[in-house]
């Protein structure tokens, strides 16, 4: 095949013109002999071929198109202090793009009635731009600010609840997760009943069995079905012929919370316990035999037994003094609080988010969680309070009481204690119908 293909190219050369035949032998000889010439000097050489990373030019090509149907979703709860502006602010945007949303809800909400423990929600793109605002400030009233192109499309959804406010109690025979479960409710009411009574009542520790237990409830339903639970309205609790009650009320201002029938909070400087469900396995004492060091020491604190990571609570609002390791304590975090109260968490696995020295911090906030570093022989908490540089029982220790109702709103609260009461002892119908639509 070669030599036929020769003997065409013999032909096609003889038949040139002797002008035109040199030039094209020279061209042949050229580019059959330049490769090898140029082979010899490497600043001539052809660089090496790279791998090709596909993925990498696929995300340089379509990242602008990506970064639009990219979602980012940032939630929370409204806090007292909080603003609409202050939300989006915090959140980082312009001063510009705020006004622009508080100018865009105004059809159908304003966004300056915000209150504490309203819920919202921001969406944005991969570029970080506003896609769609949603505020929910009950149970079935929700507003969405949504953008579409360069305008901002503000809507309001309609839920339609039946709302059933009605009784629900029981007897304590082992734990009040157990007692709720069988008075047929979900057993997050126990936690919710227990946060109610936090302040009096420590839940594993005080609770005996044949302690009796009552709460008014709102329940939504949707098409016969629950849907969630409202408000618990009024509870009660009689801990071995103690009773213990609590009215929830809503100022007109706004402000709201959990009252004894005289109509002061129940809400009191300190929590009698960090830990919402727990054990005590050691209490206050200045002679116990300690485990590990096998001597009678003091012990001028509580040991709470928990599970390992179980979340640890500030009793109180205060500031933190110290964090971090502290000898036997291992990792520790201390409080100081007003009234000249100090209290101290030991034996910490971890420690809460901005949780450092110098930080503020509130009531029930999260500020470790349950460990066993330092001296310990399992996970729990080392909990202990001092008062004016002296370590006081936490659990006997009398505290302030909470503040009282606002005087100008005393007789609205005594009506609604009356009716309250009145469904809790059974003298008045606490089963109500109404239809919630919005």
């Amino acid at each position: 095949m070669h030599s036929r293909r020769f003997s065409e190219l013999r032909k096609e050369i003889k038949s040139i013109r002797p002008p035109q035949k040199r030039v094209f032998i020279f061209l042949i000889f050229f580019f059959a002999f330049f490769p090898l010439l140029v082979s010899k000097h490497d600043s001539y050489s052809l660089p090496t071929p790279q791998p090709y990373n596909l993925n990498e030019f696929l995300a340089n090509s379509f990242s602008p198109f990506l970064a639009d149907k990219q979602i980012n979703m940032m939630q929370g709860k409204v806090k007292s202090g909080d603003t609409f502006c202050s939300i989006l602010s915090d959140h980082g945007f312009s001063s510009l793009t705020i006004a622009e949303c508080v100018e865009g809800f105004k059809p159908v909400f304003n966004c300056r009635k915000l209150s504490p423990g309203d819920e919202y929600s921001i969406k944005t793109d991969g570029k970080g731009d506003l896609r769609k605002i949603t505020i929910k400030t009950d149970l079935v009233t929700i507003y969405h600010l949504r953008k579409e192109g360069e305008k901002l499309l503000p809507s309001k959804d309609k839920v339609y609840l039946s709302k059933k406010v009605t009784k629900v109690s029981g007897v304590i025979e082992d734990s009040l997760f157990g007692a709720i479960v069988k008075a047929g409710e979900h057993d997050q009411l126990a936690i919710d009943f227990a946060e109610i009574f936090a302040w009096d009542i420590d839940f594993r520790h005080d609770l005996q069995k044949g302690d009796q237990f009552a709460f008014i409830i709102e329940k939504y339903f949707k098409d016969g079905q629950l849907f969630c639970y409202g408000k618990i309205k009024a509870a009660e609790y009689n801990n071995q012929g103690k009773v213990y009650r609590a009215i929830y009320f809503k100022e007109p201002k706004g402000q709201e919370g959990y009252f004894t029938p005289e109509g002061i909070s129940v809400r009191r400087s300190f929590l009698r316990s960090p830990l919402k469900f727990m054990r005590i396995t050691s209490g206050y004492s200045y002679h116990r035999f300690h485990p590990i060091l096998k001597e009678y020491k003091p012990h001028l604190g509580i040991d709470f037994a928990a599970p390992q990571g179980t979340p640890v609570l500030a009793v109180g609002d205060g500031v933190v003094v110290a964090k971090g390791w502290k000898n036997g304590n291992g990792n520790t975090v201390k409080i100081r609080h007003p009234l000249g109260y100090e209290t101290m968490y030991n034996h910490l696995s971890g420690f809460g988010k901005n949780i450092r020295v110098g930080a503020r911090v509130q009531q029930k906030d999260m500020i470790g969680r349950v460990g066993a570093t330092g001296l310990a022989t399992g996970p729990h908490l080392d909990y202990r309070m001092g008062k004016n540089g002296v370590f006081v029982n936490p659990l006997k220790e009398k505290f302030p009481p909470g503040f009282p109702v606002d005087n100008a709103y005393r007789h609205l609260f005594a009506e609604t204690s009356r009716k309250m009461i009145a469904q809790l002892e059974g003298k008045e119908d606490s089963f109500q119908k109404m239809v919630v639509a919005r």
